[in-house]
């Protein structure tokens, strides 16, 4: 009987030293668990996921024609001075202009040291042509208003005629190879020694050279017919 009371009570403190060791290996484990979780939150933060940015669209930088320069009757071909540029005589002769509302503007830069001309809508040959003779004598500018009666002239400056001289502002130079000459007048003059010019009209011309600077020197340099068209 004591024997068995004796077992008894040895099993019960066996099984109380077992379950106060599994608490106390709970405890450590928990602890040891909760150490290693906040160490790693502590020392090996997560790394935080970047912002991007957009980003930024640069805007398109607006294109745009050049300027028009700003024209000056000085005999100096500027660059978008004229809108227009068309080549005769293989290119000794170039014929610049532009147009706007009221007014056209017009440069002839000629392989020549004699004069230059050009004449607007003839009927027949020279006859009826609204002419512009020009050139540069002495550094001094001569442009001139004139009028065709003939096939093959004369051309009289339009002030001979009756009429009036319709050149409003006018230049020119000239250097050891080319005369330059440069004008302007209106589209609609109200002289009846004018042709009278429209805006998108296909104006009919006709040009010559001289080798010398008299208005009675024949073209001997070169002539020619062909078209420019206006604004």
């Amino acid at each position: 009987m004591f024997f068995k009371k004796s077992l008894l009570e040895f099993s019960k403190k066996a099984i109380s030293r077992i379950l106060t060791i599994a608490i106390i290996l709970i405890i450590i484990i928990s602890a040891i668990v909760t150490v290693w979780y906040f160490q790693g939150s502590l020392f090996n933060p997560p790394t935080p996921t970047p912002t991007i940015s957009p980003t930024p669209t640069a805007s398109p930088t607006p294109t745009s024609s050049p300027p028009p320069s700003e024209w000056k009757p000085d005999g100096i071909i500027e660059k978008n001075e004229y809108t227009h540029t068309a080549l005769f005589a293989s290119g000794s002769l170039e014929i610049h202009w532009k147009n706007d509302n009221d007014f056209l503007y017009m440069a002839l830069n000629g392989q020549t040291k004699g004069w230059l001309s050009i004449g607007f809508e003839p009927s027949f040959s020279m006859k009826d042509a609204d002419m512009i003779f020009g050139w540069v004598t002495d550094n001094e500018e001569i442009v001139l208003d004139l009028f065709s009666t003939g096939a093959f002239g004369p051309h009289p400056p339009d002030t001979e005629l009756g009429g009036s001289d319709n050149i409003l502002e006018y230049g020119g130079i000239e250097d050891e190879t080319n005369t330059v000459i440069e004008f302007n007048r209106r589209l609609i003059t109200q002289d009846i020694y004018d042709k009278e010019l429209q805006q998108g009209q296909t104006v009919d011309i006709i040009w010559a050279m001289g080798s010398n600077d008299n208005l009675d020197f024949a073209h001997n340099i070169a002539k020619g017919t062909g078209q420019i068209i206006l604004d």
